[in-house]
């Protein structure tokens, strides 16, 4: 790649000068003294307990940064040699008051009231663990990675499932290990954590020192209070200042873990990829192993995600790729590692391209993991084969055995931190495409230039195959600093990549650009009205710049999005409101296929230069509410024609046990190649019998796709996400779908495919 910009090397060299903010408040924790048990119950209120002196003094975040917590909270540790104790009392002035939402495992604690807590185990100002509970006592936990920034992106701390699967600084797709209770009573709501030291990974000896937090959610105040406080702008992902657990004694241990499966399935697949029938049964091991205290192996043999849940469909009315998250636990658990460039731009590593082409499964050999740290570094190495899957009635080949190889190491220094990455895709032992390979490799730099600004920067590079038997390279650089103070935060950024630069193992949607960026979000609360939270415009704008045919920077754009959200509320008791405008701009160069109708019609986008505004009215009701709803209305043009585009959803809520939501989607287009219309509605229900078992189904007509999809999932858990699941998937076509099949001549009507698994998990701690 020529033209490429000798300004963004110099990133790599800036000197860190970053502050780690006030002196933070240093706590102790008491030895729980040999042969005496607490009883985790969920009533702080044994002996041991009561001999401990608690700490409390909250302070909010909001609605008044900096105010005294409206309602007392007490704390109080216990250590023993195998297990950490947290008791904590959420006094309340009015228990009637209290709000619980969810009681999922990993349900939303951000619409109940509830506590998180945050153990930086290595004292690095960068990393934790997570984990948070309700008044119901479910279990919530995750992984903090860079103070919950990865790549410039940050996540908010408490969101459960519509954030799962996603690749970012919070991971809450760890499951770990541990017990917790909770119960409302007189005095308020309490709660008791019981987490077993060989569920941590920490650095053993005596006298260690953790970083410990603890984030209160009052929901019917909407108040937010920190045990250390933490600014408005971050969230308790903010490690850095969180208060010094100090004086621990920390004992080496042993921590081995295996889990079993059994599955049995029988499957139905129409479109004969696979099996049309089949009925199987399948078992298959995850292993863990602790090599040190911080450093551990993950192992799996013929590995099973069918207890998944399932996608979440999309209308996709652009030329590019749509990014769909990753959902299985296996590639989920310490992700944020692996994880290297611009997050769904530039991603070098991205694990759905392991075991899945073009949404069909493939089948998984075995795998290797090891992560952790050694000395002053972070690693991460994994190995992954799959197999080769045919079409066994063409015998095409669906897709060859690959070899999937990633190292990461990460050295920390302060708040700041630089790394390194290789990636590998190999096919192997197919003799109709050995030897194919796609090679990812770069370093990066995440600097915490001062207290409030950090830089996010990496140069990568990629080698292939390429038609004449040689070879062929490029390269991919960004540089974005992204900046937070209380009242507004923000961001400016360049990325640049070859047209050539290729990340085949991971998500790289268009390549051949060079694209300035910019953000803006004032983050107001108006003290003049009582009823407004937060007072949010915001801007957000991007341009890409292409090259010429012979790798040339040309200096056209490609495309560009200018997002104005020039009037946003965020009402005190939840929800917002407000209005924006998105100017867009795209150059095709070759016609695409914007729409394809049930009976084959198409809707064709031709090359050329378009510039068209989307206005946008929108609506999002209070989440905590029992009942509530959204609605988002689109208009304006669309390339050189018309856009009406409605977006409306109703939720509702019945205690804690019972969510349901019905959504719906309906794009209205008109062009001068066609007009058409899309519909997308999901149907969403859940219901918990208890927090660890739950029964919940996803339904969803994609008029685009043209299907009906369901997927019914019971879980029954026991520890760390391992138990009973039952699931039943069905697809089926709403396009007069049909098969013959070519020997009997049967017909076979509307239905695509459908599977019925039950597969059992259980995990054994030595």
């Amino acid at each position: 790649m020529r033209n490429f910009a000798p300004w963004t090397l110099l990133v790599l060299l800036i000197a860190q000068s970053s502050a780690l903010g006030a002196a933070t408040p240093a706590l102790s924790v008491a030895n729980l003294e040999e042969g005496t048990a607490i009883n985790v119950d969920g009533i702080v209120d044994d002996d041991a307990w009561m001999s401990v002196e608690p700490y409390s003094g909250f302070t909010q975040q909001n609605p008044t940064e900096g105010a005294p917590a409206t309602e007392r909270t007490e704390v109080r540790l216990l250590l023993s040699r195998q297990t950490l104790y947290i008791g904590i009392i959420s006094f309340d002035s009015s228990p009637a008051g209290i709000l619980v939402t969810d009681s999922r495992r990993d349900g939303q604690l951000n619409e109940t009231d509830s506590v998180q807590i945050v153990l930086d185990t290595y004292n690095d100002n960068q990393n934790a663990f997570l984990f948070g509970t309700n008044p119901v006592g479910i279990e919530y936990d995750g992984q903090v990675a860079g103070e919950g920034q990865t790549g410039g992106t940050s996540q908010q701390a408490g969101r459960g499932g519509a954030t799962r699967g996603q690749v970012s600084g919070w991971n809450p797709n760890w499951d770990g290990d541990w017990v917790v209770q909770s119960a409302i009573t007189e005095r308020g709501w309490e709660t008791e954590m019981a987490i077993p030291l060989k569920t941590l990974r920490y650095n053993t000896g005596d006298n260690q020192i953790w970083g410990f937090n603890v984030k209160r959610n009052i929901r019917r105040k909407n108040e937010q209070v920190y045990l250390a406080p933490i600014p408005r702008g971050y969230d308790i992902y903010r490690v850095s200042l969180a208060a010094k657990l100090e004086g621990l004694d920390l004992a080496g241990r042993r921590d081995i873990k295996m889990t079993p499966y059994g599955l049995g399935r029988n499957a139905t697949d129409n479109l004969a990829v696979v099996d049309a029938e089949k009925t199987d049964f399948e078992i298959g091991i995850d292993a863990k192993w602790g090599v040190t205290p911080n450093v551990t192996a993950d192992f799996t043999v013929n590995t099973d995600f069918a207890q998944v849940e399932a996608d979440d469909q999309q209308i996709n009315l652009t030329r590019f790729p749509l990014f769909f998250p990753e959902k299985r636990p296996f590639f989920l658990e310490n992700a944020s590692m692996f994880q290297f460039g611009a997050p769904r731009e530039v991603d070098l590593f991205f694990s759905r391209r392991i075991g899945l082409t073009s949404g069909v499964p493939i089948p998984i050999l075995a795998g290797a993991r090891m992560t952790g740290k050694m000395g002053e570094y972070n690693i991460g190495i994994m190995d992954m084969q799959t197999r080769e899957a045919t079409n066994i009635r063409t015998d095409r080949l669906i897709a060859a055995p690959e070899n999937f190889f990633t190292t990461r190491v990460q050295r920390e220094i302060g708040r700041s931190n630089f790394g390194a990455i290789f990636v590998n895709r190999q096919t192997t032992g197919s003799d109709r495409s050995f030897g194919d390979y796609n090679r990812a490799y770069g370093v990066d730099a995440n600097l915490q230039v001062t207290e409030n600004a950090k830089l996010f920067t990496y140069v990568a590079g990629s080698t292939e195959p390429d038609a004449d038997g040689g070879t062929r390279s490029d390269w991919s650089t960004r540089a974005l600093v992204n900046y937070a103070t209380t009242w507004w935060n923000g961001h400016v950024g360049y990325t640049q990549t070859g047209a050539d630069f290729s990340a085949r193992s991971g998500f790289v949607p268009r390549n051949g650009y060079r694209k300035p960026q910019v953000r803006l979000f004032l983050d107001y609360q108006p003290k003049r009205y009582a009823w407004i939270r937060r007072f949010s415009p915001h801007v957000t704008w991007s341009k890409f710049y292409t090259w010429d045919a012979t790798n040339e920077f040309d200096g056209q754009v490609e495309s560009s999005r200018a997002h104005i959200h020039f009037f946003e509320v965020q009402p005190q008791i939840g929800g917002r409101f407000g209005a924006r405008v998105d100017k867009m701009e795209d150059r095709p160069d070759v016609p695409f296929t914007v729409y394809t109708g049930p009976e084959g019609d198409t809707v064709v986008i031709p090359p050329g230069f378009y510039s068209w505004d989307e206005w946008s009215l929108e609506y999002y009701g209070n989440p905590s509410a029992t009942l509530w709803g959204s609605a988002v209305y689109t208009f304006g043009n669309f390339y050189d024609g018309d856009l009406n585009r409605f977006d409306v959803a109703a939720n509702v809520r019945i205690g804690a046990t019972i969510q349901a939501s019905v959504g719906w989607r309906r794009d209205d287009v008109k062009l001068p190649g066609g007009d058409f219309t899309t519909d997308l509605i999901p149907v969403r229900f859940n219901y918990s019998f208890t927090p660890l078992m739950n029964i919940q189904a996803l339904i969803q007509y994609n008029s685009q796709a043209a299907d009906v999809s369901s997927n019914i999932r019971f879980a029954m858990l026991n520890r760390s996400g391992t138990g009973l699941f039952i699931v039943y998937n069905d697809q089926r076509s709403t396009a007069n779908f049909v098969r013959l099949d070519p020997e009997t001549g049967q017909i076979f009507p509307d239905l695509i495919g459908r599977s019925f698994v039950v597969k059992y998990t259980y995990m054994f701690d030595f």
